[in-house]
């Protein structure tokens, strides 16, 4: 079937963007515990998952009823030293890149992991299992400004009923050129039709001003109301353009 990507910054979304709206499921990272900055205890030379350290930011959550949960792993791509040299990822409330967080005081850092880190979403139930319900995913992401380079690589999307539908992809591309940089974008995916959707969210670097923040992921009945967004298609964001 058909899926539609719907992006736009957050400054000019509406009230009432959604007809008839219900929430199912949620994060705001307001649950989610934010310490010392992370240092990986685990070899970089492999690929392993990531696990929580007393006094430093999680990067592993347990759903606890309000927030969902997620799961962090790390991928050698570089051959470097990872995320073991410390880095600030996973739960954050530091707001002196991204100004503020757009709902709560709290978002999820993705940053220099000298290598890739990956993070993935608790996965969620269509209401009823329900293959003809309305339902979509809204979620905010930031993209540090900064000089990115030609191996550095970030994608956000779903799994949803083992088909992959790209929210961000920039495989390919010049992160810089693509307009997406230094301010809160919202991307809406229209999730009608499936039954079990998994978000995912990686990003490749090696610098310390090369940052993906993300908040206020929602899962929700109902479908955007039509004119909220600007409607850029399919497969990512390759033609996306700021809006200021």
């Amino acid at each position: 079937m058909k899926n539609t990507l719907i992006i736009a910054t957050v400054a000019g979304l509406t009230a009432g963007a959604m007809a008839d709206d219900h929430i199912i499921a949620y994060t705001s990272f307001e649950n989610a515990f934010v310490g010392d900055r992370y240092v990986d205890t685990g070899d970089a030379s492999v690929d392993h998952d990531l696990i929580n350290n007393a006094g430093q930011s999680v990067v592993d959550f347990t759903a606890d009823g309000v927030e969902i949960g997620f799961d962090s792993q790390y991928f050698n791509t570089r051959n470097s030293v990872g995320l073991t040299d410390g880095d600030f990822v996973g739960a954050t409330d530091y707001t002196g890149t991204v100004g503020s967080f757009t709902d709560g005081v709290q978002g999820f850092q993705l940053q220099d992991a000298d290598g890739m880190m990956r993070t993935t979403f608790d996965t969620i139930q269509a209401p009823g299992g329900r293959t003809l319900f309305e339902w979509n995913l809204m979620m905010d992401f930031y993209v540090q400004e900064t000089g990115w380079e030609s191996d550095d690589y970030m994608r956000i999307w779903v799994v949803a009923d083992g088909v992959e539908i790209d929210i961000l992809n920039t495989a390919g591309m010049d992160i810089d050129d693509m307009g997406i940089e230094g301010e809160w974008h919202m991307a809406t995916v229209n999730l009608t039709g499936y039954v079990s959707v998994t978000l995912n969210v990686e990003l490749d670097s090696n610098s310390g001003s090369e940052s993906l923040y993300l908040d206020n992921i929602v899962f929700k009945t109902g479908v955007p109301t039509p004119g909220t967004f600007a409607l850029l298609g399919l497969g990512g964001l390759a033609a996306a353009r700021r809006r200021r």
